[in-house]
């Protein structure tokens, strides 16, 4: 079998680029639905948090629940929002190095991996300007921030110069490489050798890289330095091959005309299975399974430039191979299907975060509906030593005596004790302000006492008496007998006489008595007032209490209520709808 060319593996890579730009045309249209979803149920739900806390009122006793409600919720939207962000930039990472195969490389100085990526890119390890203008496909060059490497490459180099350093004092300082239709190629300076920024972008690479070459010069493979960084390597389980650069050596001989010459060759069959079968080995000490993804290969890009036609013999053609071979796999074709996957795992991530809440809504809801039966039964208590302290105090009025100032006294009273006792009931809910629970008591609603009066009875009695002629009449009748009793004499002159006198009594008029009625207070109506009192002010309180309370929690409550529901329901709307997109994606 001919070994595969560098045009061979261009062609690969043409056909595989155009496979990429097929679907990334298929992923963007759901890629805009799904994003277009996720913002319209942010921006909903922020409304709704917005519109829940102007409902309740600052001075509202219940406002410090509904705050701690809605900035709860806020915080656990924040979260959803900064983990959409943290996907999106990953989506963004991963679109610059999916729609291509990804070949990563690590290597410590005078590796080989420059030259490697300069023939990969160019068809020559130290390519000439004429040379590059005589490509049929020029290689795009990028680099990531520079980290302080002595005697490293300037910033951004491999960009302006179109090719990575080659010569003694060859240091990459900075992830760097090259795209090709179908190809990314990523050079770096090795786990140990880079700042943060950089540290983690490698690692980013690493995650998403379909091969890995570490490169390792055969003049001293298997160092120890080398294997450290190889072991976090094969960590990750990915496909990794360990190319034992600069198996070639120089050879001198003579022409045919005798001259000296210096021939490269590559280094003798038996000294290369011999390097091989030792990295073999000491990548064993580092895990018993290594050899089943990571491969040991002996190459030379310099016989591959001096002889072209055995790129086989170089150990290029099987790089070249391999990379074909991935090309065409079942893994690439996975990786082409990685930008839907990705947006399904979007989803499912989303849906998860949906689910959480969910969760923390129904939770509040049922802290709302627990905090509720607490409340009511908080207030009866409550209510039942108001009705208590309302009789006591209704008793010390009305035992002091009337007071034409009493019902305004009862109803301040009622106000302060509902105060009192509504500030108990709410307390629990958060800091509550009694003088606005005070104000908020509507007294309009209460009975008038019945107005003080006395009770009387008519009673009559004698004012004086009218005179009569019966006296007069006695008396002249008297004087009438004595003088006809003189005049007979005798006996029976006297007897005539006093006959006489009496007639004349009984003829005259008798003296009459005058009477008249008045109204007496006999008691007058406390007592009834008393009653009015205790059944309008004292046995009303739990009641009044309940009322008074529970109008100033009820609608806050079914508030914070409809907000939960609401967001529970659109959270399931929301988890319909990604679940209609991933069926689109499917079929």
């Amino acid at each position: 079998m001919n070994a595969v060319t560098r045009d061979d593996l261009m062609v690969a890579f043409e056909r595989l680029q155009a496979q990429f730009e097929q679907q990334k045309s298929d992923i963007h249209a759901k890629d805009r639905a799904f994003n277009l979803l996720r913002e319209t149920f942010i921006a909903s739900n922020l409304e709704h948090t917005r519109a829940l806390l102007e409902s309740v009122g600052s001075d509202n006793p219940l406002h410090a629940l509904a705050q701690g409600l809605s900035e709860r919720l806020a915080d656990q939207f924040t979260v959803w929002q900064k983990q959409v962000k943290a996907r999106a930039k990953g989506a963004q990472f991963r679109e610059n190095v999916n729609d291509s195969l990804l070949v990563f490389v690590y290597g410590k100085v005078k590796s080989g991996k420059s030259s490697l990526g300069n023939y990969v890119a160019w068809g020559h390890s130290e390519p000439t300007a004429s040379m590059k203008a005589q490509a049929k496909v020029q290689p795009v060059y990028f680099s990531a921030e520079q980290t302080a490497v002595e005697g490293g490459d300037k910033h951004k180099e491999a960009e302006q110069n179109l090719q990575f350093r080659v010569g003694a004092t060859e240091a990459t300082s900075s992830i760097q490489g090259f795209r090709l239709p179908g190809l990314t190629w990523v050079d770096s300076p090795g786990l140990h050798s880079v700042n943060r920024a950089n540290g983690d972008l490698a690692r980013e690479y690493v995650e998403h890289a379909d091969l890995i070459l570490y490169t390792m010069s055969s003049q001293a493979p298997g160092r120890a330095s080398d294997m450290g960084e190889i072991g976090e390597l094969l960590a990750d389980k990915k496909s990794l091959m360990v190319l034992l650069t600069n198996s070639d050596t120089t050879e001198e001989d003579e022409d045919d005309d005798g001259n000296l010459i210096h021939e490269v060759v590559m280094k003798p069959l038996r000294d290369q299975q011999t390097q091989r079968e030792y990295v073999s080995g000491e990548l064993l000490r580092l895990d018993d399974d290594a050899l089943k993804y990571t491969r040991v290969l002996p190459l030379s890009t310099r016989f591959a430039e001096t002889h072209p036609s055995e790129l086989a013999a170089s150990g290029v053609g099987d790089l070249f191979q391999t990379l074909k071979v991935i090309c065409d796999s079942d893994a690439l074709q996975l990786k082409l299907a990685t930008p839907m996957k990705n947006l399904r795992n979007a989803i499912k991530d989303t849906a998860a975060d949906l689910a959480l809440l969910s969760d923390l809504a129904k939770g509040f809801d049922q802290q709302i509906r627990e905090q509720g039966k607490a409340i009511e039964q908080e207030v009866r208590n409550l209510g039942l030593a108001g009705a208590a302290q309302m009789s006591r105090y209704v008793n010390q009025l009305f035992d002091a005596g009337y007071n034409d100032k009493l019902e305004g006294k009862l109803r301040n009273q009622l106000s302060r004790v509902l105060g009192d006792l509504a500030d108990d009931a709410l307390r629990a809910i958060g800091k509550t302000q009694q003088a606005g629970l005070r104000r908020a008591f509507d007294a309009s609603g209460l009975s008038a006492l019945p107005e003080y009066r006395e009770v009387t009875e008519a009673k009559e009695y004698m004012a004086g008496t009218e005179s009569g002629t019966k006296t007069a009449w006695g008396a002249g009748g008297s004087l009438l007998g004595g003088a006809v009793g003189f005049f007979f004499g005798g006996v029976p002159g006297a007897i005539l006489g006093a006959s006489i006198g009496s007639a004349s009594s009984m003829a005259g008029r008798s003296a009459k008595a005058r009477y008249e009625t008045h109204q007496v207070v006999v008691g007058d109506n406390l007592e009834e007032q008393r009653q009015a009192a205790l059944d309008a002010y004292a046995n009303a309180v739990p009641t009044l209490l309940a009322e008074h309370v529970m109008g100033l929690y009820e609608p806050v409550r079914a508030g914070m209520q409809r907000y939960c529901e609401g967001l529970v329901t659109e959270s399931n709307r929301l988890n319909e709808r990604l679940d209609y997109l991933v069926e689109t994606q499917q079929s």
